[in-house]
């Protein structure tokens, strides 16, 4: 009679796949371990062969504590021994994380940024004088960079101009706008690299050779 075959559906759930099989059923052999002693020594041959799975991984504090973790969860929490770290909570493994929130930040004009506007609101507790009129002309500088970037064109100055005074609901208004004459930016140039021509040259001899070959009776 022939043996039935079994599949890895009718077999026991693996709780953490990553150990394998074999290591699930050497960690549940330890439940069956009466002998206190005999038990603790069988962990530590259970946690060796855990680590095969972290070959590049450094045995560190920090590695030993999670493969205990693991064979206290592997054993559903019923192992007791002697381990080097107290068996780990079912609550504190168990529990979803705490969903993170996201700050949401309100962008009137995103080709800007948020940096640009949080400049205008400190801008704006400046009081008048040299010190704030030299602020705004840099906030109206890098307006006009962030500009040119996003929209890969040049802008009038104007628009600027006027844009600053929106953005500060008309506290900061920008007194030269000659100053915003000469600001350009580099556009990235896309190159081919430098080997990109040595092997078209190279692609295209070789196809020739082989062209030559056949209609002179080789391959």
């Amino acid at each position: 009679m022939q043996n039935q075959i079994e599949y890895n559906s009718q077999r026991p759930l693996m709780i953490i796949p990553e150990y394998g099989r074999h290591v699930q059923k050497m960690a549940q052999h330890l439940l069956t371990i009466k002998n206190r002693q005999e038990r603790n020594r069988a962990s530590e041959v259970v946690i060796q062969t855990m680590t095969q799975v972290h070959p590049y991984a450094k045995d560190s504090e920090e590695l030993r504590r999670k493969l205990w973790d693991h064979l206290y969860i592997i054993t559903d929490y019923k192992l007791d021994v002697d381990g080097p770290y107290p068996k780990p909570s079912t609550s504190l493994l168990e529990s979803k994380p705490k969903r993170l929130h996201y700050p949401i930040y309100t962008v009137n004009y995103k080709h800007y940024g948020k940096i640009i506007n949080e400049l205008i609101k400190k801008a704006v507790k400046y009081k008048d004088g040299e010190e704030r009129d030299a602020l705004v002309e840099s906030i109206a500088l890098l307006m006009k960079k962030a500009y040119m970037i996003w929209n890969k064109s040049s802008v009038n100055d104007k628009t600027i101009v006027d844009d600053l005074k929106q953005l500060s609901g008309g506290k900061l208004v920008l007194k030269d706008a000659s100053k915003l004459v000469n600001v350009s930016v580099q556009q990235p140039v896309m190159t081919k690299p430098a080997h990109f021509g040595k092997n078209k040259r190279k692609n295209k001899d070789r196809r020739k050779n082989k062209k030559y070959s056949r209609n002179n009776g080789g391959y």
